[in-house]
């Protein structure tokens, strides 16, 4: 086995960042144990759920059915964290997972409770004819004929189930399931035409199709001899009325399907008690790396394991002295951003090195990619929730989606970089007069005095 070696120079580091790529988990050699500095976060929760005993590997009272919500920031490491999941979790002693990612996969910016379900279909059938997993074909009727009834005799679709059977054997068998499904799953992502005409097949005889879902999935688990677990990674790319219609309000038909299903989710789910999140039994959230404390100290063990992430993507000896560091506060903990501030850094270094100088333009530059979305009122939000004031959820909101806010184990605070603008300390600054203010007022009126606060 070949040993793994950061780049030992600047172009080689350039080439082979690809900030917005998950890693394959603890398979990839570049991947971090990140838990322990984001704080309370911990695989053992998820295990804990799910019945998993992580030191001796195995299953312990699994339950027979659970829904689950994975939140975290845009780039915080979901995907690595949920691949990370599948590695661990998909063993012989403990699950059979069925991993599906929607942002490849299917069309994450039209994407409808039914593409997400007839894809699993697909992908379970799939990983059944890869195990040459062998089911009583009187198990395998119910989805055989629920494409056959809904989708072949349906005129709207008739052609489109003639072009998915091909020269293949029309029959109740996993490799048939497997191969028109998976056209059903592909349409739904590329084919305009007919995608909506199966969705609303499947909306119409959508009792048919869940109970037909739930038999083979009950025998799938039996021909395994393992329980079946599904997570389902990209769709916490889904936003506004999308975001409410999946998560909420078309949750009863994501539920129909009985079994254990994780869904990676937006990051506002994760700190709102609105019915989205109470429609799923627990919602797991993935903080931010601490790199520093409540009071803006340095948080020692955040920044190592932050150095830990740059340094498997670039020779240490490449950074001066304190470089290394100044780059990962200034990420705020967040993994995207902290290889986002390593490419600028190239842009800008001298000497084939990641010199002091670099390392200040790259904090200015992802700065100004801030400064273009931010507005006045923006600010003056991030710098009262700075302050320790409340604010109201559908002002911070926006602001955790876009990362001008940052979520960890036990507080929000603004991006560092942000900090940083004359922008965020002009907010500041206001907001600073205004207690003062008030303190005075308060103090000539004897306390009485009350003033509305952003």
């Amino acid at each position: 086995m070949t040993t793994y070696e950061a780049p030992k120079d600047i172009w080689a580091v350039n080439g082979a960042l690809q900030p917005n790529d998950p890693l394959d988990g603890d398979q990839d050699p570049r991947w971090v144990d990140t838990y322990s500095a984001r704080g309370e976060a911990s695989l053992k929760q998820i295990g804990h759920r799910l019945g998993v005993d992580l030191v001796e590997h195995c299953l312990r009272e699994p339950p027979a059915r659970g829904y689950y919500l994975f939140c975290g920031h845009r780039g915080s490491g979901k995907s690595t964290e949920l691949r990370n999941l599948r590695s661990q979790f998909h063993d012989a002693n403990l699950y059979h997972v069925v991993f599906a990612d929607a942002a490849e996969e299917l069309d994450v910016h039209n994407l409808r409770y039914q593409d997400v379900l007839l894809h699993l279909a697909a992908k379970l059938a799939e990983q059944l004819e890869a195990a040459n997993c062998g089911i009583d074909t009187m198990h395998l009727e119910p989805l055989y004929e629920w494409f056959t009834e809904r989708v072949e005799k349906r005129e709207q679709t008739r052609q489109f189930a003639q072009e998915s059977k091909g020269d293949l054997e029309a029959a109740p068998s996993i490799p048939f399931l497997a191969k028109v499904y998976g056209k059903v799953s592909v349409a739904c992502k590329t084919n305009a035409t007919y995608k909506e005409e199966l969705r609303l097949a499947l909306q119409n005889y959508f009792a048919d199709f869940a109970d037909a879902f739930n038999k083979l999935v009950a025998k799938a688990e039996e021909a395994l001899e393992q329980p079946l677990l599904f997570v389902v990674d990209g769709t916490d790319r889904l936003r506004g009325e999308d975001a409410n219609a999946f998560f909420g309000t078309d949750v009863h038909q994501l539920q129909q399907v009985k079994g254990l299903f994780v869904y990676c989710a937006p990051i506002h789910l994760a700190y709102e008690g609105g019915q989205a999140a109470q429609n799923f039994d627990k919602v797991f959230h993935l903080p931010m790396v601490k790199v520093e404390n409540e009071d803006g100290s340095s948080n020692a063990e955040g920044l190592r394991t932050m150095r830990q992430l740059l340094e498997l993507r670039a020779d240490s000896k490449l950074f001066d002295t304190g470089v290394a560091d100044r780059l990962a506060r200034a990420s705020g903990g967040h993994p995207r951003e902290l290889l986002h501030l390593l490419r600028y850094a190239f842009l800008y270094a001298e000497n084939e090195r990641f010199d002091s100088e670099s390392a200040e333009r790259a904090v200015r530059s992802l700065a100004s990619d801030y400064r273009r979305f931010l507005n006045p009122k923006d600010y003056r939000i991030l710098a009262s929730i700075d302050a320790g004031r409340e604010v109201h959820a559908e002002d911070a909101n926006p602001l955790l989606c876009n990362l001008a806010l940052l979520g960890y184990n036990n507080h929000r605070r603004s991006h560092p970089v942000v900090r940083t603008t004359g922008e965020y300390k002009s907010a500041t600054g206001r907001l600073g007069r205004a207690e003062a203010h008030l303190v005075s007022e308060q103090r000539m009126t004897g306390g009485k005095s009350v003033v509305a606060t952003t």
